[in-house]
């Protein structure tokens, strides 16, 4: 894993821009490619929307609750543990995960479900673990405890 704090100014600002990007891309292709609402399975787009809709509370209320500790790149000026951060470590990465997956399902694109299983998931997962070992050099303990007694 490399090191986040040996990037330089413009490294960060590509980054900045880049993982948002990231999850920005996926939804200009559902827009714009063949649309099969719901697989041709009705039921499925309500649940999509369902699971997207619970995706997008997730994100926002975790966003809410870091206020101005949130950053796309991994730092930490304070440890974060109430509001949605008692049940996640990283709730804005599953509600990431859950809105796209739930969209996509219900506007039936196979594609961009791929596009997450493949890119946003593991995206998400190398971003959380460079998170956690910068949360555990920074507080330590108190750090593992925490993280011992959550969900991803």
């Amino acid at each position: 894993m490399f090191a986040i704090k040996h990037l330089s100014a413009n490294q960060r600002l590509l980054l900045n821009i880049l993982v948002p990007t990231a999850y920005l891309l996926p939804l200009v292709l559902a827009y714009f490619g063949p649309k099969n609402f719901g697989f041709g399975i009705r039921g499925l787009v309500y649940i999509g929307l369902c699971v997207g809709a619970a995706g997008v509370l997730l994100w926002v209320a975790a966003m809410w609750t870091l206020g101005s500790s949130l950053s796309v790149l991994p730092r930490a000026d304070r440890l974060v543990t109430k509001g949605v951060y008692r049940v996640f470590r990283h709730p804005i990465y599953v509600g990431i995960v859950l809105t796209l997956t739930g969209l996509f399902v219900a506007c039936g694109s196979a594609s961009c479900l791929v596009y997450v299983l493949l890119l946003v998931v593991p995206l998400n997962i190398f971003r959380a673990r460079a998170e956690e070992k910068v949360l555990l050099q920074q507080f330590g303990e108190p750090y593992r405890r925490y993280r011992d007694s959550t969900l991803f």
